[in-house]
């Protein structure tokens, strides 16, 4: 009898653990497997305490568990807020079941469990684009794959953020019913198979916690001035820094290289103009501060895998 583990921890976003459970329920269903097993591992206790006051009953514990075809962790929110540290002998048991062989899955940020782990050293991986970089910073072993929306390395596949749990438990249904049976689960539930990227749904999440005043004088101003012309040499003297000791500060502060930061915010810029806004591409590429149109729609393209056109198309608010 094939079975299904679903680990879910406590504070999590209980849609990565009934979201991969109805659609594999649905494909077991329309594939008439009636054998195939589904359930959901807590770490200790029964009841799973998920956002926004739900609760959830796990049908085991994760101890219990000795062996599984494929275990699927389930998303944990932001790893780096974590109210609770992940216990080291759910860490073990992970480790264990992954040594007798069992397929394991991640959701989302459940990438961060199998780091901690210790079963994604030197293996492609994916999370949520908005903790990748604090995730390489953490596993630098692990070959994280930011815009990727699925990786799979062996017996260990990861999904990206939030909804790509949809994209995982579909791409788990034609592993294990076939392509017909995919087919009928993303008609029936509405899923769009053909998502490759989390790149053009990335944004901008300028990192604001440290305790620089001067760096962050300098964020306020580049919030409302960051597509007049100005050079590092500006900002360091606003700063009152000499531009070693500006780009050094800025970088250790925000986790990003003055330029770089400056590129991102200024995309972020286009996309809110893109999505808000009727204006020309022309014009919006001038307000972001870039003079050379062309530049510009190769940076966007980049930034976020489409063109600009492309990306208003996909996501402009008056669309609708």
């Amino acid at each position: 009898m094939p079975r299904c583990v679903i680990l879910a921890l406590n504070h999590c976003p209980l849609s990565s653990v009934s979201g991969p459970l109805e659609i594999l329920l649905l494909g077991a269903r329309l594939a008439a497997a009636h054998d195939w097993q589904i359930e959901v591992a807590a770490e200790q206790q029964q009841t799973i305490s998920g956002h926004g006051g739900i609760s959830l009953n796990a049908h085991t514990r994760l101890a219990d568990v000795e062996q599984a075809d494929l275990l699927i962790v389930a998303a944990i929110g932001d790893p780096r807020k974590r109210p609770d540290a992940l216990q080291a002998s759910t860490l073990q048991q992970i480790h264990t079941l992954h040594q007798r062989g069992t397929r394991m899955v991640s959701i989302c940020t459940g990438a961060f469990v199998l780091a901690a782990a210790g079963i994604l050293e030197g293996r492609q991986a994916t999370s949520h684009w908005a903790v990748s970089d604090w995730l390489q910073q953490q596993f630098p072993a692990v070959l994280w794959q930011k815009n990727a929306m699925l990786t799979h390395d062996g017996n260990i596949s990861c999904s990206g953020g939030a909804s790509a749990y949809q994209d995982m438990s579909l791409q788990l249904v034609r592993d294990y019913f076939g392509e017909g049976v995919a087919l009928q689960v993303a008609r029936t539930v509405l899923i769009d198979s053909d998502r490759h990227s989390q790149l053009q749904y990335s944004g901008f999440m300028p990192e604001r916690q440290h305790q620089d005043e001067r760096i962050l004088e300098i964020q306020d101003w580049l919030d409302q001035h960051a597509a007049e012309p100005f050079t590092l040499a500006d900002l360091a003297a606003r700063a009152h820094l000499s531009e070693r000791q500006f780009k050094r500060r800025f970088t250790l502060a925000v986790q990003q290289p003055p330029l770089a930061y400056i590129q991102a915010l200024r995309m972020e810029k286009a996309r809110q103009a893109l999505t808000t806004s009727r204006r020309q591409v022309e014009q919006i590429a001038r307000d972001c501060g870039y003079e050379d149109v062309r530049f510009f729609r190769e940076l966007f393209r980049r930034s976020t895998g489409l063109t600009p056109l492309a990306y208003r198309q996909k996501f402009a608010r008056w669309q609708a």
